[in-house]
């Protein structure tokens, strides 16, 4: 699969290992393909067809092992068959194989559940795809930011791993703070990190006064003459 080869590629670079930059129990929470199988995946060893393209009966038992009602029990077929308009006796069917549903009613589980259109139809390797496309966006900035000098990042945080709001925020933030990097800022930052450490704290302290940021942080350092 082109998308894993290019993982591979991408942690290579960044001189890291797969699992300080994916969390394959997610991966498999928004597929439902097993994580030993992702990993094998990744090992490049022969998955069998029916191992990546689960069935509908699998793909919907899987969702109601995994997501939970707001009281954090699993969803009673009560629940799911209010939820979505099919009766208990269909629902019962669904789960116990006898019956699988049709696109309409594939759609309205998948709503229930709350997970990505497509999920009942689309095939294994579709859903690995789109699982991983925000691990390779991810990767991409860590490169980004290693090449700009980026020592510190929280590799299994949000940007990573997450695709929801805050996370996209975060990812424009980021980029937006390292493609417009302002020449004269990063002389500036420079020439204090070259500072001896007393020298710098009272020259940091100086500039939080000036911002009006000389309250914060509770460390306040007065220059001695050595400093000078």
């Amino acid at each position: 699969m082109a998308a894993i080869a290019t993982i591979e590629e991408q942690v290579a670079a960044a001189d890291l290992t797969l699992d300080e930059l994916i969390d394959f129990e997610r991966i498999t929470y928004l597929t439902g393909i097993p994580e030993s199988v992702v990993r094998r995946l990744f090992s490049r060893e022969d998955v069998a067809p029916e191992e990546l393209d689960l069935s509908f009966t699998e793909r919907l038992r899987f969702l109601h092992e995994t997501r939970r009602a707001p009281s954090g029990e699993k969803y009673t077929i009560t629940a799911i068959a209010d939820g979505t308009g099919v009766s208990k006796e269909s629902v019962s069917k669904m789960l116990s194989g006898l019956r699988k549903a049709g696109l309409d009613v594939g759609a309205d589980l998948e709503r229930f559940f709350k997970v990505a259109p497509g999920f009942f139809t689309n095939s294994g390797s579709e859903a690995l795809l789109a699982a991983l496309e925000s691990v390779i966006e991810g990767l991409n900035y860590i490169l980004m930011a290693k090449a700009k000098g980026v020592r510190h990042l929280a590799l299994r945080g949000g940007l990573v791993e997450g695709d929801d709001r805050m996370a996209r925020q975060l990812r424009l933030a980021m980029e937006r703070a390292l493609e417009a990097e302002d020449p004269e800022m990063q002389k500036i930052t420079e020439t204090v990190r070259a500072l001896p450490e007393a020298r710098r704290r009272s020259v940091v302290d100086i500039m939080k006064s000036v911002l009006g940021l000389a309250g914060e942080g509770g460390n306040h350092h007065k220059a001695s003459p050595s400093d000078r």
